[in-house]
């Protein structure tokens, strides 16, 4: 009794000492948990402000365009108001040549003694004032050739002037805006790889739960082959002491029976003595009395332990390129896809994504896609290869209205 008493207290010990580091590494696996739960809410924190980003950026990058579209149009305006100052300006030369030739001419030939010659060969004074009226048109049209031309040419210089002006303005804002955008594309950069960052501790939290994991379920298989093995050392004691004492039994029955025979035996050898003394008359009657000793023997048993080693678990260890491309759409909206892309960007927070060929467009770029606008090229396809990319829209009707068309691809950086 003793012994199973010594048994069941041993097995008892055995099985808290190997289940108490199960519940202290339980506590090691919610940490895990939490750690991975703050770090995912992080990362949704961050795609969200990757999409306010890239919205921003697809703005001030419509912004620029927008300005640029502008200069150019200036710079048309302007360089065709220069060569109508130019043009001006030899019409000016011209027409001042002209007067000066006319007047020369008219010092060299008498002109005005002929127009005075004119004048006075009027039949009448009706024909007089007529001959210099038309006089006086004539010198009066030339000058207002020449003032109307001088007018247009001050014209066109204040025009010139103000196109000027409004370019230098506009080259300005240009520079400004660009500036704005060289600091949203750093800001992109940084939350890109903050993600990233987080993608990889969160691929290195999976790993440890996972060795975790693995590790309680081999110290539980350890606990329960060690509990079966006390139970079963247990009842093979029991079952021993049992065929101990059952052998000690049957020995002692033996021996009894033995002893038995044997005053028997002897009682029938002292009845025989007592006839034939009986029969000699002259002798007194005596019995004689035999004692019978039994010695009883005791037997001893052994008893064997056998140890058990615990085993513990082995624990696995911007080019500004452009490219002309094939365009196809797809959405997380649809049932065979999932939210996530190849770089971990949700597409429910961050809905501005491509799928690319990485050998042709590196996955992390920022590409301008024509109509489709500034996206992240964040995810790949197993039929996206070469010059194909796959535009995400978050809804089906979406990617039907754009269908497969051609595109033009600017890596932006």
């Amino acid at each position: 009794m003793k012994k199973q008493a010594f048994g069941v207290v041993a097995t008892l010990l055995l099985g808290v000492n190997v289940l108490f580091p199960v519940f202290a590494q339980a506590e090691s696996l919610s940490e895990l948990d939490k750690q991975e739960s703050a770090i995912t809410r992080q990362s949704d924190k961050i795609s969200g402000e990757i999409q306010l980003a890239l919205n921003d950026v697809n703005e001030k990058y419509q912004e620029v365009n927008e300005i640029r579209a502008k200069i150019s149009q200036n710079e048309t305006k302007l360089a065709k108001t220069k060569t109508e100052i130019t043009a001006t300006e030899q019409k000016i030369e011209r027409r001042k040549t002209a007067i000066a030739e006319r007047m020369k001419t008219a010092q060299v030939n008498g002109m005005n003694e002929r127009s005075i010659t004119a004048l006075l060969e009027a039949k009448d004074l009706g024909e007089f004032l007529n001959r210099a009226f038309a006089m006086s048109v004539i010198q009066n049209t030339e000058k207002t050739k020449v003032a109307s031309l001088g007018e247009a040419k001050e014209q066109l210089t204040e025009l010139k002037a103000a196109q000027e002006k409004t370019q230098n303005q506009l080259t300005a804002d240009s520079k400004s805006l660009e500036a704005e955008t060289v600091k949203l594309d750093a800001k992109m950069a940084n939350l890109k790889q903050e993600l990233a960052d987080n993608k990889v501790s969160l691929e290195k939290i999976s790993q440890d739960k996972e060795v975790e994991k693995a590790r309680q379920a081999a110290e539980k298989a350890q606990a329960a082959k060690a509990a079966k093995e006390a139970k079963e050392k247990a009842a093979a004691e029991k079952a021993q002491a049992e065929k101990a004492a059952k052998i000690a039994s049957d020995k002692a029955a033996a021996q009894a029976q033995v002893a038995k025979e044997s005053a028997e035996k002897a009682a029938a050898q002292q009845a025989e003595k007592a006839a034939q003394a009986q029969a000699a008359a002259t002798k007194a009657a005596s019995s004689a009395a035999s004692n019978a000793t039994s010695t009883t023997t005791s037997s001893s048993q052994q008893a064997t332990q056998t140890t058990t080693e615990s085993t513990t678990p082995s624990t696995p260890t911007t080019s500004g390129r452009t490219l002309q491309m094939e365009s196809t759409a797809y959405s997380c909206a649809e049932s065979v896809n999932t939210y996530f892309t190849a770089m971990g960007i949700d597409l429910r927070q961050n809905p501005q994504v491509i799928a690319v060929d990485p050998s042709v467009i590196p996955l992390g770029s920022m590409v301008e896609v024509s109509g489709y606008g500034i996206a992240i090229a964040g995810d790949t396809g197993g039929a996206i290869k070469g010059n194909i990319i796959d535009c995400h829209f978050s809804t089906v009707a979406e990617c039907i209205q754009w269908g497969r068309r051609s595109v033009t691809v600017t890596i932006i950086s």
